[in-house]
């Protein structure tokens, strides 16, 4: 029998037994059919002989039984979510109860090497102030708002800069007066919508050193406005609106934006008009029946809001006091945890850096790098350990040697694929020679203990507990990032060791 014999005869036999199996699926299917028919017959039989009320009981079971199956089934076949990653406790900054409290932390602080000087600023200032029996009134405002003018208005001060334009405030300015027996302080604070971001932080901070803030403002808030001015009350200040330039409002008009400007401000103690002086453009006519346009200054119209702030101050000295103290220590605080932040991004490249550098030496002497340092654990928990150390969190409530081990897994993943770049990129080096082991090996743990140790600080700056999964989810994400730049320092580092070694 010839080879084509062979196979027209095998595909007669596949297409046989093909026929016997179609025929008996057929036949299967058309017994089933015949008997679901006859169940289904009886049941509808059986059905037409129950009372309606049992048929409805009935037909209610069997719709809920289908309803509980399909769910099963859904819940079965539904892909699974993985579970959403819940972000970590936000780091609070600790806010100090008393002064006691806050200069134990400066202390605390400047012991670990904390640069305290800001805080420390805030501090002093307490100090010079709670001497003075001066109260400081902040005026808070847009650019161009007539912050400027207004102050003079009441000082009489006239050397304060004042122009049309917006903007014209640039630092704070303290102007002293004594009112009605009582020394103040009027403080002049960049607008708040300042294009640097820089004096806007300055005008705030001076805001909340006062005893109370007036916000001036010349028509109805926008958006912005209406944002800093509920971040103004967030300060628990007596807070003024001035509604400044009434001249260009009639008496129903300013009626009108005075009472809108309450209602969009649910606890602001007082909105007042005021005109802060200027100039204003008159027509003159001669005896010969000429016109002239004159300019001529307009005469301020601030008591009321002179008034508002005295009686403020008359009414509640003591409560006005202890809120400008409390808030000034917040600030300070606020400013401490600020720099403990920094000194502690600083600290803890500088420990990954070592830690790198250890793992990178550790490489270079084994006889025999085949044991992943990073899998022993040794220096991996130790690094860990010390990030967690300097974020001021426990590390018998951290698993370091499971953390350290799942990130050994990530990295046995793609072990092979950094020995391969790290062996490429000391090729490129000339003088090196023959790539050794240790060489490759090292630059392959510089990358790995590099990207371990900025996942987990990042993860510490965000919270204040380390999450596993938060940190090897970084992880990841740093040791797939700019790998070749990165690899190319390490090997310039394993370069330069091998060079004084030899």
């Amino acid at each position: 029998m010839t080879e084509q014999q062979k196979n027209r005869s095998s595909k007669r036999i596949f297409r046989l037994i093909l026929l016997m199996l179609i025929l008996f699926l057929g036949l299967l299917i058309l017994l089933l059919t015949l008997q679901l028919t006859e169940s289904a017959l009886n049941i509808w039989h059986l059905l037409d002989q129950l009372s309606p009320r049992l048929l409805i009981f009935y037909g209610v079971g069997l719709f809920l039984f289908s309803l509980g199956l399909f769910f099963l089934i859904w819940r079965l076949l539904k892909p699974g979510k993985s579970a959403k990653q819940q972000p970590p406790a936000q780091r609070q900054i600790p806010l100090p109860e008393d002064r006691e409290a806050f200069e134990s932390a400066l202390a605390k602080a400047d012991e670990k090497g904390v640069d305290v000087s800001q805080a420390r600023q805030e501090l002093d200032e307490l100090d010079q102030r709670s001497k003075r029996a001066e109260r400081y009134v902040a005026f808070f405002g847009p650019v161009s708002a007539g912050k400027s003018a207004l102050i003079k208005a009441i000082t009489g001060v006239e050397e304060i800069q004042t122009d049309p334009r917006a903007g014209t405030t640039k630092a704070v300015e303290h102007y002293r007066c004594e009112i009605q027996d009582q020394p103040l302080i009027f403080t002049d604070a960049p607008g708040i919508l300042d294009s640097n971001e820089a004096r806007v932080q300055i005008a705030r901070e001076e805001a909340r050193r006062a005893h109370l803030v007036v916000y001036v403002c010349d028509a109805e808030l926008t958006r912005d406005q209406h944002r800093e001015m509920q971040e103004l009350q967030t300060f628990e200040r007596p807070l003024i609106v001035a509604l400044n330039k009434r001249d260009r409002y009639t008496d129903e008009d300013l009626t009108a934006i005075m009472q809108r400007l309450a209602s969009q401000l649910p606890g602001i103690d007082k909105v007042v008009s005021v005109q802060a002086g200027g100039q204003e453009e008159l027509i003159r006519i001669d005896a010969e029946g000429n016109e002239k346009r004159v300019l001529r200054e307009r005469p301020p119209q601030v008591d009321s809001l002179l008034a508002e702030i005295l009686n403020r101050i008359e009414q509640q000295t003591d409560t006005l006091e202890q809120q400008r103290d409390q808030s000034l220590l917040h600030l300070g605080a606020e400013k401490l945890h600020t720099a403990t932040v920094v000194y502690r991004k600083q600290k803890g490249q500088k420990l990954v850096k070592e830690y790198t550098h250890k793992a990178m030496l550790g490489a270079m002497a084994a006889v025999s790098p085949g044991t992943d340092i990073l899998i022993q654990g040794y220096l991996g928990i130790k690094m860990v350990g010390a990030l967690c150390e300097l974020y001021e969190i426990r590390v018998k409530d951290v698993d370091l040697e499971q953390l350290v081990e799942q990130a050994g897994q990530h990295v046995g993943k793609r072990m092979t694929l950094l020995l391969a770049l790290a062996g490429n990129v000391l090729k490129a080096f000339p003088g090196l020679g023959t790539v050794t082991g240790g060489a490759t090996h090292a630059v392959a743990y510089g990358l790995i203990f590099q990207s371990l140790g900025e996942s987990v600080i990042e993860t510490l700056e965000q919270g204040e507990t380390l999450e596993k999964s938060l940190v090897l989810d970084k992880f990841e994400e740093t040791m797939s990032g700019n790998l070749e730049a990165r690899a190319k320092h390490f090997a310039r580092l394993t370069l330069e060791q091998l060079i004084k070694k030899d």
